[in-house]
């Protein structure tokens, strides 16, 4: 994101809490309202309309499923999805990470904290409520660690689990290229090797791969 506002769109079918949303962005500088819609279509179609930054995604639509909506946003621009929703459960929580969305919040996340989490998201952090991030936890506890053979050719280096620490911790790219003393080049060089070994496609992604198979920790 080059322009100091960020332009944002809502994907809500809940009139007054779409118009809660709307009013939360329009009254916090540096976020601009793209677009206000309550089904995937009509949302589809506002977000060809101009730039955008983020989406807000509920997940229960009249016309679909948010993830529907979240895939879409992935495949046809370069906009991060927040999703917001009343469903914490672990099957959704799990399936939006999966999607690609980079970020996991529900629906009575107070509006100071949905702000920031918003910039977070924008930063390129992945903001999850207590209750999801909870999920994950007991999931990397109970599972049995993975083997990852030393001198498998898809064997993350010392150096790409360093980067995904960095990512995990909520770093930028920016920020982890300062933390190692590398150029924002070799970072993305990285990023397209580690995506390609854990055979992922977002940041979200790869650090949950990384800690199935005990590469990182919830810690990390």
């Amino acid at each position: 994101m080059t322009d100091a506002v960020a332009r944002i769109g809502i994907l809500e079918d809940d009139e007054s809490l779409r118009l809660y949303l709307e009013e939360v962005l329009t009254t916090t500088e540096g976020l601009d309202l793209a677009f206000s819609e309550g089904t995937v279509a009509g949302a589809r179609l506002a977000s060809a309309e101009g730039r955008l930054d983020l989406c807000l995604v509920d997940l229960k639509l009249p016309d679909g499923h948010g993830l529907d909506f979240v895939g879409h946003i992935k495949a046809t621009t370069a906009a991060k999805c927040l999703i917001l929703t009343v469903l914490g459960d672990r099957t959704s929580v799990l399936l939006a990470l999966r999607a690609g969305a980079d970020g996991y919040l529900l629906k009575d996340t107070p509006p100071d904290l949905l702000r920031s989490n918003i910039f977070r998201t924008l930063r390129g952090e992945t903001p999850i409520s207590p209750q999801a991030a909870t999920f994950l936890l007991e999931m990397w506890r109970a599972a049995e660690p993975a083997t990852v053979p030393e001198q498998s050719e898809d064997a993350l280096t010392t150096r790409e689990v360093e980067v995904l620490k960095l990512f995990s911790r909520g770093l930028s790219y920016r920020e982890a290229a300062d933390t190692l003393g590398l150029s924002q080049h070799t970072i993305g060089d990285y990023v397209k090797s580690i995506y390609r070994k854990l055979r992922v496609h977002s940041r979200t992604e790869a650090i949950f791969e990384a800690r199935q198979v005990g590469l990182i920790s919830p810690l990390d």
